[in-house]
């Protein structure tokens, strides 16, 4: 209730841009934040049908929606405009898509998190939440490295830019994203085929939408600049999954960069962090 009181005050009256607003968690927090008293939301996303059943579904005044890339700094620069609040998303998150389109890759979610920066540096909102990934820790993958690369620029901003809180949200899977290995999984079963296992012994954390949610609107009220925000996550064998949608299995093997297991932070980071309840702040 507490934290509910508090985060009411932070967004109240507020302009909120969500980047990738269309996306799986996003679309889910864009819901949660309407029923806080705030001034309005835009939504930055490059995905026209996906903007369409958003505001098809939500239909509230308080929405706009731009529909543009972060890669196009004009009209990032116009989506920041007058912004309180910068929730940044939007990027190339498939492993197997970035590997063979590292150019592109690299476009978003470098240059395009160096567009937010930029505006950001012009428009001054009061906060700025960049939404991270545990690839980032000891990358090896090339979104990995971008994202690691990403939360770099973000305490580099922290550093030097005075008039806004820069700060990171790093999450592991989010069980209801799109495009994850339980949609395939899921298929899979339905057409009564073996359950593609990249390897038994693979382990990763994972929680739900809704929790992924909860972490990011308490970020936003506890924010103070240069954090990287990390959620205590369980870790899971994906066996424990993949059970519960069929017994029939295919080991197909580690896809190129893959671990058999995620870490959430390094070893020198969870030394320098401060712990809480339900996370780690690695400070500044």
């Amino acid at each position: 209730m507490k934290q509910k009181i508090n985060l009411s005050k932070t967004l109240k009256n507020k302009t909120i841009l969500v980047t990738g607003g269309s996306g799986s968690i996003c679309s889910v927090l864009i819901k949660r934040l309407l029923k806080f008293p705030i001034h309005s939301i835009r939504v930055l996303d490059i995905n026209e049908h996906s903007l369409f059943n958003l505001k098809r579904s939500l239909d509230d005044k308080r929405l706009r929606f731009f529909l543009g890339s972060i890669n196009d700094l004009e009209r990032v620069d116009r989506a920041c405009q007058g912004a309180d609040v910068i929730i940044h998303a939007a990027a190339v998150k498939n492993v197997d898509i970035t590997e063979f389109n590292p150019f592109e890759t690299i476009e978003t979610n470098i240059q395009g998190t160096m567009n937010m920066i930029k505006s950001a540096m012009k428009h001054n909102p009061e906060k700025f939440i960049n939404i991270s990934t545990d690839k980032a820790v000891n990358p090896s993958t090339l979104y990995g490295s971008t994202k690691q690369i990403g939360e770099k620029l973000i305490c580099w901003a922290s550093d030097h830019i005075d008039l806004t809180k820069f700060s990171t949200i790093r999450f592991g899977n989010v069980i209801e994203t799109r495009g994850n290995i339980f949609e395939l999984w899921m298929e899979q079963a339905k057409n009564n085929v073996p359950l593609d296992i990249t390897d038994p012994k693979m382990k990763r954390y994972f929680f739900h939408v809704d929790e992924a949610v909860d972490f990011i609107l308490q970020c936003i009220t506890i924010s103070k600049g240069g954090e990287i925000f990390v959620p205590k996550m369980k870790l899971f064998n994906i066996m424990e999954f993949a059970n519960k949608f069929s017994k029939n299995h295919k080991i197909i093997g580690i896809r190129q960069g893959e671990k058999l297991s995620e870490v959430l932070l390094t070893d020198s980071e969870k030394k320098s962090s401060v712990e809480k309840n339900n996370m780690w702040i690695i400070k500044p």
